[in-house]
């Protein structure tokens, strides 16, 4: 066959993956139902309405108003700010239509990924079409279907793979700018974990190739190796960098856990029982039925494959191709399973290794060589002799691919529920109540039903996927992000720990005290709190599932503050501001983190206050004297404050918020969210993305040599 007619061949098959996606996924594509499942309703849903509108409006989502009395929504990363594709669909298509399109665009891509790497590694059409299926319709992949954003990044680790493995073989500087750039998106997807377990599939990739290359020289292979993964993470740590940079200032400023600590690292590892589950699947019961009495956290712990491709890897691991990936899928497992694992004593002190807990995801490498050593076992058995002639292999492959994504589809259909259109149209009462007020405020929620990742509906997911409605009616998490209401508090990766503090004493004073100082310092004019949980002292009106409490001494957007107490540490400023919440004195004196110099007596007002868009807040202020421009929004080291055009220092005030010094008379006071990340990311990302751009023109001018061995060659 002459290669049109293969390469016509390798499009029907990709195009016949996409049919076999588009088939299962159809209501989620034409939208008659949408992905609404734990995370997605807490947190990419809200997540994604934000970034719609802001696209919409013309403006890059960097700063929500809304969860946490403010957060850099832009530097947490899960929102994928700076994504491409995320940004197209995101922009074409309102939440959670967008959110339906990224997961099942994102599956169709690690199909495809998965079938080009297959065959470039050696596999034929049929062995390399069910490594493909095997992967895009794995239980792993399914089980974190609400995880979006590792569903985004995980899509793309076979087309990065796919390019190393054409920069070893053949032109070297096109295919690993070809990874890098993969590499990049991968990282601008916000799920860092899956890119670390990516990077290390690409060291491990280049170092078997470097250990099997077939050449006299070899140290023209070592430095063929170090270009390709210096190319690759170079220039995909530059191009991601924008995301990058943001997300590690953010992580610094709010540590995730006990980096280090060999609990945090260990924690959610796969226990030798859920190996069970590569025969069996749900043996400890569904959350799809509310069946399930294991471990917390159930999709963690999801590694069926398919006992039809499961048996096929078996075969495939015997051959002398498979050897290796039987050894990456073993390792995989080893490094899943964490816990009482003695290499972890170690590992924890391994930058990587020491910064992300959850280790069973180490399931989506073991998933991966699964997958590859079940297309080669595949091929083993139609090669076998009774069955090798053209129309017995395959009438044989063709039988049991059917059965292997039979067996996948029947698994996979309880993990994807889709909820019908009505359980996102709908607005619930209490939010209609909250925005009848125009006053500027927030609200503290707290739903009647303890909402946790664990939560199903009632019946379960797959038999009751509506029953999600209830998880929208009661506001959990950032459910409240979705109508635009103003909480102050949320569901994120990274809270400030002294946010947490000052939280913690705040609940801890209303619940203990009826003392409500704090959260009004925090502009909370409504609780909305279940019928059974009483605040006293305000008053009351029943919406149900809230009772709604009215908190009339809420703080403004702003104030001017005349008296100024300095503190030079967290802890000095929280006790600070305690003491004068105890002394009902906030509305006149503020406790400023830094070098700034007290100020005693003056008075003044605030003329008007105009959001431009949440990151520029301008106040417009009058005062008789040296004061303290207080804005009622969480301090962030990336914004910046302007007075009258020209930069001013700007101060953490009173533990949470911020606050400008100005002086007597009139001032137009700025407040611009401007991190550091973002002015030096995107420099870093546009100049990488120009050196690809370079290295792509020159390379059309050359073809360097390969020290590999071609596909054909090493099959045989």
């Amino acid at each position: 066959m002459g290669a049109s007619g293969a390469t016509r061949l390798d499009a029907l098959a990709i195009l016949l993956l996409l049919v076999v996606q588009l088939a299962f996924f159809w209501r989620a594509v034409l939208l008659l139902g949408f992905f609404a499942h734990s995370d997605i309703l807490y947190q990419f849903q809200p997540f994604k309405a934000f970034m719609h509108e802001a696209l919409r409006a013309g403006r890059l989502p960097l700063w929500s108003p809304y969860i946490f009395c403010g957060y850099p929504i832009a530097a947490e990363g899960q929102i994928a700010t700076f994504y491409p594709p995320g940004l197209l669909i995101s922009w074409l298509l309102p939440s959670p239509a967008s959110i339906n399109w990224l997961i099942v665009s994102h599956l169709m891509l690690a199909a495809v990924g998965m079938y080009l790497l297959a065959r470039a590694i050696g596999l034929g059409r049929l062995g390399a079409w069910l490594a493909a299926v095997v992967l895009s319709f794995s239980g792993y992949l399914f089980a974190h279907i609400h995880h979006v954003s590792l569903i985004c990044a995980a899509a793309w680790l076979p087309l990065v793979l796919l390019f190393v493995e054409r920069a070893w073989r053949g032109r070297l500087v096109p295919n690993a700018v070809g990874a890098a750039l993969a590499w990049g998106a991968s990282a601008l997807c916000g799920h860092p974990q899956t890119v670390f377990h990516g990077s290390l599939m690409i060291l491990f990739w280049l170092i078997w190739r470097l250990l099997i290359a077939q050449t006299k020289d070899r140290r023209l292979a070592l430095r063929r190796a170090a270009a390709i993964g210096a190319t690759v993470f170079l220039l995909g740590l530059g191009i991601a960098s924008v995301q990058l940079l943001m997300t590690a200032d953010l992580s610094r400023m709010s540590p995730h856990g006990e980096r280090g600590a060999l609990a945090y690292v260990t924690s959610f590892s796969l226990l030798p029982k859920h190996l069970l589950g590569l025969v069996k699947p749900n043996w400890q019961g569904t959350p799809a039925y509310n069946t399930y009495r294991g471990e917390s956290y159930y999709w963690e712990y999801v590694l069926y494959l398919g006992l039809v491709p499961l048996v096929l890897a078996m075969v495939g691991a015997t051959q002398r191709r498979g050897r290796v990936w039987l050894g990456l899928s073993l390792a995989s497992l080893i490094l899943a399973l964490a816990a009482g694992n003695p290499l972890y004593h170690l590992l924890r002190f391994v930058p990587g290794f020491s910064d992300f807990r959850v280790p069973a995801r180490y399931l989506l490498v073991f998933t991966f060589s699964a997958a590859i050593l079940a297309g080669g076992g595949l091929e083993a058995v139609i090669s076998w002799r009774p069955i090798a002639r053209a129309w017995r292999a395959a009438a044989v492959a063709g039988v049991l691919i059917a059965l292997s994504l039979a067996d996948l589809l029947i698994f996979d259909r309880t993990l994807a529920p889709l909820a019908s259109p009505e359980v996102f149209d709908a607005t619930p009462r209490i939010v209609q109540v909250l925005k009848q007020d125009k006053v500027w405020g927030r609200s503290l929620i707290v739903p009647p039903i303890p909402f946790y990742a664990d939560w199903s509906p009632p019946g379960g997911w797959a038999k009751n996927p509506d029953g999600w409605v209830e998880a929208r009616v009661y506001l959990p998490a950032d459910v409240a992000q979705s109508f635009d209401l103003r909480v102050v508090w949320g569901y994120a990766g990274f809270i400030a720990p002294h946010y947490q503090r000052f939280f913690n004493e705040a609940e801890a004073r209303a619940s203990r005290d009826g003392d409500y100082e704090l959260y009004s310092l925090l502009g909370t004019r409504y609780f909305v709190m279940p019928p059974s949980v009483p605040v006293t002292g305000l008053p009351s009106a029943d919406v149900p599932p809230f009772r709604i409490y009215a908190n009339r001494n809420a703080f403004p957007r702003a104030l001017i503050v005349g008296q100024m107490e300095v503190a030079q540490s967290d802890g000095q400023a929280l006790d600070s501001t305690l003491r004068l919440a105890g002394e009902r004195r906030l509305r006149s004196s503020a406790v400023v983190r830094g070098d700034v110099k007290p100020a005693h007596g003056a008075s003044g007002e605030v003329l008007g206050v105009d959001e431009l868009r949440p990151e520029h807040i301008v106040v417009r202020t009058r005062s008789d004297g040296d004061a303290l421009v207080a804005l009622n929004e969480r301090w962030d080291p990336g914004w910046v404050a302007r007075v009258d055009g020209r930069p001013a220092p700007l101060y953490e005030t009173d533990c949470v918020l911020m606050g400008v010094p100005i002086r007597d008379g009139e001032h137009t006071v700025e407040f611009i969210y401007r991190p550091r990340g973002l002015i030096i990311g995107r420099v870093l990302s546009l100049a990488s993305l120009a050196v690809c751009g370079l290295l792509l023109a020159l390379s059309l001018r050359r073809t360097p040599a390969s020290v590999a061995p071609s596909p054909r060659a090493e099959r045989g």
